[in-house]
């Protein structure tokens, strides 16, 4: 075989190969690849026993998170329709005088709301402030709810912030209706939770623009919600402090005008986008049905109670016609909620499986594999 080397190189290599394996016999070279053979098993095992293992643990963490998602998200829904609609409920019962409980019974659902906000918020802070050790990372990066949108678009120390001034509104209307922890007589009575609720109103707008460029999101944002929820709150203090002669019309005019826009810009988006799904583009008619629901179920009947609400302060509606299409609507949305409930949950994107090397795979495939590799091993070797 020397004699039909292509090059001195390979002649040296060959004849250095067979130099080297004179000295051995078949079986001895047999042994030893057997052996290099079964290391190659025993580390393919345990590479397989890690993968088993570390796909179980990526199946807890799974279940943990649709849990924590399920609660954060869904259990929120459900419990903050049914604290409105208890709420509503009782409170209409006080103002009919069909029962004489106190207002903090009265509030009692949205107090236990506020409970359940809490220690969920106090989950998904822990989570927050966590994520860099451990496998919280995980966690947080697939986690849902508002309380991790406010985390994202605020900062911690603001998120807390809003939430503990946002859950003190109510207890503060509660005191000031039953007239408890008052401020001095010069202040109105309300005082209290309207500046709380301004505060709220403040320190979220502030984090906001502080954390956001400006944008055209960000300014609808700011002229659609925040600002006629301010202005609405401002005249009504006024309405209940300062001006008690304030008329309603007054009152609920810039909350009635931004509600109207939606409105007509909504109606305007559900016909053109059915028009380009009736002509052929099946995105535009499911956004068309969407839009549609948005608009019959979140818009239409905030803009009835608003003037249900203006009648009522005009003397012209009852009570029973203010809370009876408001408990209606929020007993549909607390319906739209449990059927929530029972719908499966979205998948959850999986963390890739960590990289295991394979050295031996390399050096396998860089030498060339032997036939002897893959007979039966001889009868007593050990």
């Amino acid at each position: 075989y020397i004699d039909f080397c292509a090059s001195f190189a390979q002649r040296a290599m060959l004849r250095s190969w067979l130099v080297m394996h004179r000295q051995f016999h078949p079986r001895q070279l047999y042994i030893y690849k057997r052996r290099e053979h079964a290391l190659d098993l025993d580390i393919a095992r345990t590479e397989l026993l890690q993968r088993g293992e570390q796909a179980r643990e990526q199946d807890r963490k799974q279940r943990r998170l649709r849990l924590l998602n399920f609660v954060l998200v869904r259990v929120t829904h459900l419990l903050l329709c049914a604290g409105l609609l208890g709420s509503s409920v009782l409170l209409w019962l006080r103002l009919d005088r069909i029962v004489d409980w106190a207002f903090y019974i009265v509030f009692s659902p949205l107090f236990a709301f506020e409970a359940f906000l809490a220690a969920s918020s106090t989950v998904a802070f822990t989570i927050y402030f966590m994520r860099g050790s451990g496998g919280w990372t995980f966690y947080w990066n697939r986690l849902r709810g508002a309380v991790r949108w406010l985390i994202l678009y605020t900062s911690p120390c603001e998120g807390i912030a809003v939430l503990l001034l946002a859950s003190s509104i109510v207890p503060l209307v509660s005191c000031a209706l039953e007239k408890d922890a008052q401020l001095p007589r010069p202040y109105p009575r309300f005082t209290l939770p309207f500046v709380a609720f301004w505060l709220t109103a403040l320190c979220f707008m502030w984090s906001w623009i502080r954390r956001r460029s400006f944008s055209a999101s960000c300014a609808g944002s700011f002229a659609l919600l925040w600002l006629p929820a301010v202005v609405l709150s401002v005249l009504l203090f006024l309405r209940f402090s300062a001006l008690p002669q304030l008329p309603p019309y007054a009152i609920f005019a810039p909350s009635l005008v931004v509600t109207g826009v939606l409105l007509i810009f909504v109606s305007f988006l559900v016909v053109a986008s059915f028009w380009l799904g009736y002509r052929g583009n099946r995105d535009w008619t499911e956004y068309a049905t969407i839009t549609l629901l948005t608009m019959l179920t979140l818009l239409l009947p905030l803009l009835l109670f608003q003037f249900a609400i203006l009648g009522y302060l005009s003397g012209k509606i009852s009570t029973d016609g203010v809370f009876l299409p408001w408990v209606l609507w929020l007993s549909g949305l607390l319906f739209c909620a449990v059927w929530h409930i029972f719908t499966p949950l979205a998948s959850t994107s999986s963390a890739p499986m960590d990289s295991l090397t394979r050295p031996w795979r390399q050096t396998q495939e860089r030498e060339s594999q032997s036939d002897t590799e893959f007979l039966l091993p001889p009868t007593g070797i050990m």
